[in-house]
Order: C-alpha cells, then sequence, then structure tokens
C-alpha cells in the first residue's frame, strides 16, 4: 500500500504528481508508485519524505493501523507558522496549549518553528519574559540545523523584544548579526528588507539619523530591486522622522506623504490618523498654517467616524488644538487642551500644559503661562521639554519685565544644554 500512501501524504500537502516528481524522479515513475505497479527504493522514498514533510513509516503503516495525528500536528505546526508570518494571531489560543514543541516525533525545523510561533504569540500580546524565553530556545535550536531564514525570523523578533525592554543596543546587536547573515548567505528577500528597516529605526531611535536615512534606502532599494513594497509604509514613516530630525523638512514631507499614500490604498484608519497628523506636525513646524489645519481636521474627521480609541488620540486632538489656536480660534482650542488634560497620561501632559501656556500668552495672560509652562517641565517628560521651554519662560519673563527671573532661565537653559553635550576632542 506504499503507493496508495503517498498518493494521500501527496493531496494532503496539496501537490501535484510533477511538483512532488521534480529533481528527485520522472512524474510517470511517480504515476506508477501511487498505482503501485512499481516499488520504489528506499532512497528515493526518503526523498520523497522529505519534500513531504513526513517520515519514512508514514509510507509503510498499513491503512487500518496508522496514525494519522502525527501528520495532523505536521499540518497545524505550517499552518501556525504561516499564520505568525501574516500577522494573524486570531486562531493561535488552542495551538499554543498543546505544547507540540514537547513532542519527540517532529523534525527540529518543526520544533524551532513552534518555539518561534510561541514567541511571536506572547510578544503580540506584549508577555515580553515569556517571548523572550521562547525564542532562545529556538534560537538554539535553529542555530544547530542552520536554517537560515528561520533564524533570520527568529533574530528579528529578538531584536523586537529586545528593544521592548529598552535594549535599544541589544537589539540594534541582534540585526546587525542578521544582516551579517543575509551577506554571507547571499539572502535577498523580505527578511531582509525587514532586517533593514528596523536597524533603521532604531537608529533613528538613538538619534543616529544619517545611519537610519542609510538603513531605510537600502531598505527601498532591495524592495524595488524584488519589485515589492514590504514595509513600505513604515519605511517612509521612518524616513520621515529621520529627515525631520535633521530639520531636512523638504524630504521629510516627500517621504510622509508617500507613507500616507500606502496607508490609503491599506485603508487603516489607525495609520491614516497617524500618518496625516505627523504631516500636520510637520506643516505646524515649517508655519504652513492652513496646510496643517487641513489635514488634521481629516485626522480628526477619521477618528470621530471610525470611533477610534487610539494611544495617540490626544496627540492627534492636541495638534488640532494647537493649529485652531494660530488660526484665532482660541475657546475651540482651549477645550480641546482642557479636555486632554483631565486625562491622566503623562506621555501628553507636558505637550498639553506647554499648549495651555501658548494659549493663555496668545490671550495675554503672561504670569498665567508661566505657571502652565512650569508645569510642562515638571511632568515626567522633563528631558524632552527643558530644551524648549527653559528659552521660552527666560523670554516670556523678559517681556514681563522680570530680567532676574529671565537671567535664570537663561542660565537653567546654558545648564541644561551643557549636561546633554558631552567633552570631545
Amino acid at each position: 500500500m506504499v503507493g496508495q500512501r503517498v498518493k494521500e501524504l501527496r493531496n494532503a500537502a496539496n501537490m501535484t504528481q510533477q511538483e512532488l516528481a521534480d529533481g528527485i524522479i520522472s512524474r510517470t515513475y511517480l504515476s506508477l508508485i501511487e498505482k503501485n505497479t512499481v516499488h520504489p527504493s528506499t532512497n528515493v522514498l526518503k526523498k520523497l519524505s522529505e519534500k513531504l514533510n513526513c517520515t519514512l513509516d508514514d509510507f509503510t503503516t498499513t491503512a487500518s493501523g496508522r496514525n494519522l495525528s502525527l501528520l495532523d500536528i505536521k499540518k497545524e505546526i505550517k499552518w501556525a507558522e504561516n499564520n505568525v508570518k501574516t500577522n494573524d494571531f486570531s486562531k493561535l489560543d488552542e495551538f499554543i496549549n498543546k505544547d507540540y514543541q514537547t513532542l519527540d516525533s517532529i523534525t527540529e525545523y518543526e520544533r524551532g518553528a513552534t518555539y518561534w510561533v510561541r514567541a511571536s504569540y506572547y510578544f503580540n500580546k506584549e508577555d515580553f519574559n515569556s517571548a523572550r524565553q521562547q525564542i532562545d530556545k529556538a534560537i538554539e535550536i535553529v542555530e544547530g540545523i542552520k536554517e537560515v531564514n528561520l533564524y533570520l525570523r527568529c533574530l528579528i523578533l529578538l531584536s523586537r523584544i529586545e528593544y521592548e525592554n529598552y535594549h535599544t543596543n541589544e537589539a540594534i546587536q541582534q540585526l546587525t548579526k542578521a544582516n551579517n547573515v543575509t551577506i554571507y548567505e547571499n539572502v535577498s528577500n523580505t527578511l531582509r528588507v525587514s532586517i533593514l528597516y528596523y536597524l533603521g529605526e532604531f537608529y533613528r531611535q538613538m538619534g543616529e539619523s544619517y545611519v537610519s536615512i542609510n538603513f531605510n534606502r537600502d531598505a527601498l532599494l532591495l524592495n524595488k530591486k524584488l519589485n515589492i513594497h514590504h514595509r513600505g509604509m513604515d519605511i517612509e514613516n521612518s524616513l520621515f522622522k529621520a529627515f525631520y530630525g535633521i530639520r531636512n523638512y523638504a524630504e521629510a514631507e516627500k517621504h510622509i506623504k508617500r507613507a500616507i499614500q500606502y496607508a490609503e490604498i491599506d485603508e487603516d484608519p489607525m495609520d491614516r490618523t497617524g500618518l496625516k497628523t505627523n504631516l500636520g506636525i510637520l506643516h505646524i513646524k515649517t508655519k504652513q498654517y492652513e496646510e496643517a489645519y487641513e489635514i488634521l481636521k481629516e485626522a480628526m474627521d477619521i477618528l470621530n467616524e471610525y470611533q477610534l480609541n487610539v494611544p495617540f488620540k490626544s496627540t492627534v486632538e492636541l495638534r488640532y488644538g494647537q493649529v485652531l489656536a494660530i488660526r484665532g480660534d482660541i475657546e475651540a482650542a482651549k477645550k480641546l487642551v482642557e479636555k486632554n488634560l483631565e486625562i491622566e497620561n503623562e506621555g501628553i501632559q507636558g505637550f498639553g500644559y506647554e499648549l495651555m501656556g501658548d494659549i493663555l500668552m496668545l490671550e495675554g495672560h503672561m504670569e498665567k503661562a508661566v505657571d502652565y509652562y512650569k508645569k510642562s517641565i515638571e511632568t515626567k517628560d522633563e528631558q524632552l521639554y527643558k530644551a524648549r521651554l527653559y528659552p521660552k519662560i527666560a523670554d516670556l519673563f523678559r517681556k514681563i519685565g522680570k530680567i532676574d527671573k529671565s537671567l535664570e532661565y537663561y542660565e537653567k537653559s546654558v545648564q541644561f544644554y551643557d549636561e546633554l553635550v558631552t567633552d570631545m576632542i
């Protein structure tokens, strides 16, 4: 019954006779095997089993006594692996509970892939400690069997876990290792695009904007070579932020508009809102206030249409409030700012207090504006706002006529920059 089992296994793998036979035997010979007209050698069966991802025993077990559970397990592992590749974690709970990685009957590749699936699952749940435990086991296995693509996927995930644990240097080290593997093994696929993107993004987070730009541009070039758009939106957004960081606003605008185009194609309201907000922030920075108003209004409309409760919702509303104040709609701006200051969100309160200070200054309430600027400095975003607010407060005290206070904050500003800038030869 070997021929019948070969046919069953081929059909289960969704392969044609030509696909299974290719590189091993002729399609005609495989057809004869499946009809039980000829009996294949052990060498041929071994090669067929490798292609079908099964064992030799699966060919020889009788129909009445064969155990299909191993085949089902292998199919389920491959299914789970594919689901993670497409970022679909919605049906993986049951798979995770089965602990297939402990079975002796699966291959080492399958064991490594199962650990990678489990690590990805926990990462998606933001359980980074469990994710780290699983990915370490996956890497230990995969390194031993030299499965390059799976090894690269493991290193990418490990770098993301390190980054989420605020170990950016370690994250970059893992990605650098992965990038070296792609060079040594001559890998040019979507995995390398992802590696280049994450290197660019993590370096940008460290303030290395020029390094970030180079890695992201390499990612774009590889996409062009492969005629794909893998992570196109993410790469363009990262380039926008890097160019914004070095004050090349023309290049920044070009890349954020490309990122928005990707988001419009995907029709993802969250991405569209975030990217349009970034463009609005850029327009405010370059004093294109009408353009900023229009694009931020679009972002607000998307928020309201889809009732989005995203982490950056307050940022969208505060930036919209900022441009409303600039345009002279003070009351509407104050309402938005006051609403968001009631939310206990340390991530946005610093900017919220600063923005309220700006509004009060536009109204001529200089003393009250100073109070809000000081509140902004006292938030946990202290480092972010000191550089901007110390000189701002100093200028405001000078306008009020409090020269001593003005000098005090100019001196604080100088001291702050001295602490930031290291001594160099």
